[in-house]
C-alpha cells in the first residue's frame, strides 16, 4: 500500500525552489490543493506530495530529506540559509549593477578621452600648417 506523503508548504517551496509566497498563491488560486492535519503530526496546512507533482510535474525528495524535515532546528537553519542565500543573491545583482554602472562610465570616459586626443591631434596639425604658411610668407 503506498502511503501519500504530506510536506508542509515550507517544505515543498524549499523542494521547488520557489517561494511559500508563491505556493500560497497557487492554493489561494484553488490551482493546489493543502490540506489541515492529515496525519495530525502537524499543526499547519500541508500538501500532498502527488498535487504537488500534479502541478509541478515529477518533485524529487532527496533521500532522507523527510527525517529531517520535521527537526525544528533544521527548519530554522533552513529558513536562515534561505534568507543568507535571497540576501547573497540580492548584494550579488547590486554589484553587478554597479559594475555595469561603472563600465559605461568608464567606456563613456575613453570615448570622450579618444575625442579629445583626436581634436589635440586636429588643432595641431592646423597649427603647423598655419606655422608653415607663416613661415612662407616671411
Amino acid at each position: 500500500m503506498n502511503q501519500e506523503i504530506y510536506l508542509s508548504v515550507a517544505q515543498a517551496a524549499d523542494l521547488l525552489g520557489i517561494s511559500q509566497e508563491t505556493l500560497y498563491k497557487e492554493i489561494q488560486a484553488k490551482n493546489l490543493t493543502a490540506v489541515e492535519n492529515p496525519d495530525r503530526k502537524r499543526k499547519h496546512q500541508v500538501i500532498a506530495h502527488s498535487e504537488l507533482s500534479r502541478l509541478y510535474g515529477n518533485v524529487y525528495i532527496p533521500d532522507g530529506y523527510l527525517e529531517y524535515a520535521g527537526d525544528k532546528s533544521v527548519d530554522f537553519v533552513r529558513v536562515a540559509l534561505r534568507q543568507e542565500n535571497e540576501r547573497l543573491r540580492k548584494a550579488l545583482e547590486d554589484t553587478q549593477k554597479r559594475e555595469q554602472f561603472l563600465n559605461d562610465q568608464l567606456a563613456t570616459a575613453l570615448q570622450n578621452q579618444r575625442t579629445l586626443i583626436e581634436a589635440h591631434a586636429e588643432l595641431t596639425k592646423t597649427l603647423d600648417n598655419l606655422t608653415t604658411i607663416l613661415e612662407n610668407m616671411t
